[in-house]
């Protein structure tokens, strides 16, 4: 093989480059794969892998000569994807908590396809919460049962697809494993006890067949936030780091119009008092939830009579058991939060409290949460939820080659992934009963009180929210000088009146697809023209099943959004659509120098969404032997996603920042929507001399009708304007329930709908430089050093102008921001990693640079205290060293961050972004592994 596509291949893992020749290659593959190769961008067998295509390619030798690092770390490094979800903290992760995906270009996970073995993968069942886009879930596919990954850094739409706007990335599996091998590593950094993988394959490989299975289970460890000293922060360091001025112990509006009343034990029990007393939650919160994977992979080849059959299975589980999350939600409604003059804890109150007399003489409306600094009662402090997932592949192929030279490959895929979550949030019918002293005796959920009940005796209790119920700081331990024992909440009554907000939901998909393939009679200049034709049809299922007190045809609750203070409902849901397509693609030898490929594609999704017909037409010109310059264009597109394009209702939690607080953000779907599309080209050079290769891609994409949510910073910033203009009759007003409809304003906004719609126009441009040089044996004694550098550089991230609800809501270039305002992610400007390789014999050591350049936070800095206007850079090493060693062992050492940086702050509740940067600190790995078989 030439050696371009050896230099095309090879670098860092970070940087999706293959592993340096000192290095004992991987085994020969097994013949019955490698008999035709077909690559990620093409249908035709025998496209090498050096054609007109942006196609990077990583190994599993790579993987380990970088610390054999997890999918989500890998996908973090790469410098052509911005802003992935692959950490578990709930505020990075929004319920997402255990999955990981791809975003390539920083257009959005759900536009990245990725494939397992070049055939589609069922999307995870939670979608992305602020962005409704459903995803494939990576940490699914088993690290153990991967032989090689490939990137395809370019719409693929003509081929693949729907969901291929940002490009394709293919994880393909190893069939080529004899005998036994066993694996593990362990990583830990401080705060915590530690993270590790477990994993097994076992290959047998006969004259025309092969069959390999991989088990592998991995484990971490839950991280508090607070372990890390630059995380939770002070109120004046970080006014959003988590401070909610909805606090326990709160404050208190006495009915008969006396002067409002703050809860004088606010400090006593931890908390500070900025305008009212302030709750900081994410004390309570992890920044890495406990958490266990399994997965079993196992593939089946066999040659029988000129046919390949190809047999594939995988299961895995992720479980993330004791999800940590606030004590309690602040209410999204406060006016049911009447405390009677005779209840015991005001009683209390005033008698402690002689100035305070005004709150017993006709009760008080509570302004706070249920559960603050005292914790929840049973658990020491955090309320606790869980999140799990379950996914089933079984997919077979069969392939062969006519008489006439004509390849055939038809291949069936199931799929499906089933997620169940549950939250804890406080009954609003609950609270308000408790406050009157019917807890644990009444319903909950209806607040039905039974005949004959007395208030605080024969088992009924009250809810008490003064400070003099709270025994202790519940993070520090700290005893309040204002406890009166008797006057706690008990655990009974905690658990009586929280429940879990859950469902049960299910994707599913079934896919059918065939391909011929082969060479025409048609002779160009360079060649036979090569061809290949294909059709698929393709089930894709959805189920949403909450649970009874979730679901809002059971229980609308006292407003229609469920029967709790902050979390809404859902509607059941079981939707499907069956998606036909057909496509054709050639690859055309013009000259000895120049390949062009075309593809085309027409694909039927029926009903509202229609139909879509895209071309693509590549091209590679090898100007001469060291030199070629490549080409793309192509349009793409996205059809909607069954979570969006029905009238469900989703919810998620976020800060609204004229609010000063989180809020519930209700998402309501769409059945109107339009599919997405974009034009996208690629420009790029490749240079090569020796032992050194450079390339240069240029790319631009021109993405109209995204799917998007409504920003609900722009509609709450909309309607803040309007009602400050006096306009109380705006359409945006619309959109926000206040708490006093009568009195609307920032400070009684309840709760935002959004919806699911088409969006503004989008359009990205930027350049990948790639540049290696393999220098030789320059120290002596055999040692061979390689150096490599690869960056990504944006240059745009246009999105335009667009309306809602008749509001103009002003758009512009989204690079080098934080996009915490609104539809996009982070978008740091460029990223780049720059690598050193030493390979003596069976030593391998590599030090890689990785440098994210810094970005500004564009939301207003007066609105957080004037803190965090910029994000600073961040340069980290890593440092790893692997020894081949003798009798079939594989050592691996490695150093993440070695020099221990903090992730630079940003204003956000966890003070850093999680969607850029690494959060652990200095990390030390270990991995060994040991195979047993032929040559060992």
């Amino acid at each position: 093989m030439r050696q371009t596509i050896r230099l095309l291949t090879g670098a860092s893992a970070a940087s999706l480059l293959l592993a340096l020749p000192a290095i004992a290659q991987e085994e020969d593959g097994s013949e019955l794969r490698q008999s035709k190769v077909t690559v990620t961008g093409s249908y035709i067998a025998g496209t090498p892998e050096d054609a007109a295509l942006p196609v990077d390619v990583l190994t599993a030798g790579d993987l380990k000569l970088e610390g054999s690092p997890s999918i989500d770390e890998l996908i973090r490094n790469l410098g052509v994807s911005s802003g992935t979800d692959s950490q578990t903290n709930q505020f990075a992760s929004n319920g997402l908590e255990g999955t990981s995906n791809v975003n390539l270009r920083g257009l959005g996970p759900g536009r990245t396809l990725v494939l397992l073995n070049g055939r589609r993968q069922v999307l995870h069942p939670y979608a992305i919460g602020e962005q409704a886009q459903l995803f494939v879930d990576t940490n699914m596919i088993p690290t153990a049962a991967i032989g090689r990954i490939e990137v395809l850094k370019d719409g693929a739409a003509a081929l693949y697809g729907s969901d291929a706007i940002a490009g394709v990335v293919n994880f393909i599996t190893r069939d080529d494993l004899r005998g036994l091998e066993v694996s593990g590593n362990y990583q830990t950094y401080d705060g915590t006890d530690g993270e590790y993988q477990l994993s097994a394959a076992y290959g047998l490989q006969g004259g025309d067949w092969n069959w390999v299975t991989s088990v592998s289970y991995s484990y971490k460890n839950e991280v508090p936030l607070r372990e890390k000293d630059w995380a939770v922060l002070p109120y004046a360091d970080n006014p959003v780091g988590g401070w909610s001025s909805l606090s326990n112990p709160g404050y208190y509006i006495p009915l008969n119009g006396g002067a409002t009343v703050l809860d004088n034990g606010c400090t006593d029990v931890g908390g500070i008092v900025v305008g009212t007393c302030r709750f900081q939650f994410t004390q309570f919160d992890n920044l890495v939830e406990e958490e266990e994977r399994y997965n079993i992979f196992s593939e089946y080849n066999r040659e029988m009579g000129g046919a390949n059959l190809h047999l594939e299975a995988l299961w895995g589980k992720t479980d993330v058991p004791s999800w940590k999350t606030s004590p309690s939600y602040p209410p999204q409604s406060l006016l049911n939060q009447v405390v009677p003059a005779n209840h015991p804890g005001l009683l209390q109150y005033v008698a402690d409290n002689p100035g305070a007399a005004d709150l017993a003489a006709n009760g008080a409306l509570y302004l706070g949460r249920s559960f603050g600094w005292g914790g929840f009662p049973g658990t020491g402090g955090a309320q606790e939820g869980f999140r799990k997932y379950d996914t089933l592949r079984l997919a077979g192929s069969l392939d062969g080659q006519w008489s006439n030279g004509v390849n055939w490959d038809i291949g069936l895929t199931y799929h499906s992934t089933e997620g169940e979550r549950i939250t804890n949030d406080t009954y609003i019918n609950g609270l308000t009963i408790a406050l009157q002293g019917f807890g644990v005796c009444g319903d909950p959920n209806t607040g039905d009180i039974p005949a004959g009940a007395v208030a605080g005796q024969g088992g009924c209790e009250y809810y008490n929210p003064f400070s003099n119920a709270i025994p202790s700081n519940a993070v520090t331990g700290a005893a309040n000088p204002n406890y009166v024992p008797g006057l706690e909440n008990s655990v009974a009554l905690a658990e009586w009146m929280t429940d879990g907000v859950g469902s049960v939901v299910t994707s599913d998909l079934i896919v059918l697809d065939g391909v011929i393939s082969g060479e025409s009679g048609v002779q160009a200049a360079g060649g036979g023209i090569g061809w290949a034709a294909g059709f698929q049809v393709r089930r894709e299922g959805y189920e949403v099943d909450p649970n009874e007190v979730t679901d809002l045809a059971l229980n609308p609750g006292p407003a229609g959004n469920g029967p709790f203070s902050f979390l809404a409902g859902t509607n059941a849901l079981d939707e499907d659509q069956t998606i036909y397509a057909l496509f054709g693609e050639l690859q055309i030898p013009l000259y000895d120098d120049l390949d062009v490929q075309v593809a085309v594609r027409y694909e039927d999704y029926g009903g509202n969404t229609g139909s879509t017909f895209d071309p693509k037409v590549a091209a590679k010109w090898q100007v001469n032997d060291n030199f070629a310059l490549r080409g793309s264009a192509q349009t793409s597109f996205k059809g909607p996603t069954l979570n969006q394009n029905n009238n469900a209702v989703a919810t998620t939690l976020q800060y609204v920042a004229p609010a000063l607080a989180f809020k519930a953000v209700d998402q309501f779907g769409n059945p109107d929507l339009s599919p997405e599309s974009a034009f996208s080209f690629n420009l790029g050079g490749i240079y090569e001399a020796g032992g050194f290769f450079a390339s240069v891609d240029y790319y631009n994409f021109d993405f109209s009708d995204p799917i998007i949510v409504e920003d609900q910073a722009s509609i709450v910033n909309a309607a803040v304007a309007a009602l400050t203009a006096g306009d109380t009759e705006s359409p945006i007003l619309s959109r926000i329930t206040f708490n006093d409809p009568n009195a609307p304003s920032a400070g009684s906004i309840s709760r935002v709908r959004t919806n699911v719609t088409n969006g503004p126009g989008i359009e990205t441009s930027g350049v990948d430089v790639r540049l290696e040089n393999n220098f030789g044996n320059v120290f002596g004694g055999g040692a061979e050093f390689t150096a490599g550098f690869d960056a990504s550089y944006i240059i745009e991230y246009v999105v335009d102008d667009f309306e809602i609800e008749g509001v103009l809501i002003a758009g512009g270039d989204r690079v080098g921001q934080f996009n915490r305002g609104n539809f996009s992610r982070s978008l740091p400007q460029w990223k780049a990693n720059l690598y050193g390789n030493l390979a003596m014999g069976d030593h391998n050591v590599r030090l890689i640079m990785r440098h994210v350049d810094s970005y500004k936070d564009e939301r207003a800095a007066a609105a957080r205290g004037g803190v965090g206007a910029k994000i600073d850079s961040q340069t980290t090493f890593d440092l790893f060293y692997n020894w081949q060693a003798p009798y079939g062992f594989d050592f691996g050492l490695g150093v993440v961050n070695l020099t221990d940086e903090d992730p630079p702050f940003a204003a956000f509740d966890t003070s850093y972004d999680p969607y850029t940067h690494n959060p652990f600190g200095r990390t030390f790995k270990i991995s060994l592994t040991k195979k047993f078989g032929p040559g060992e």
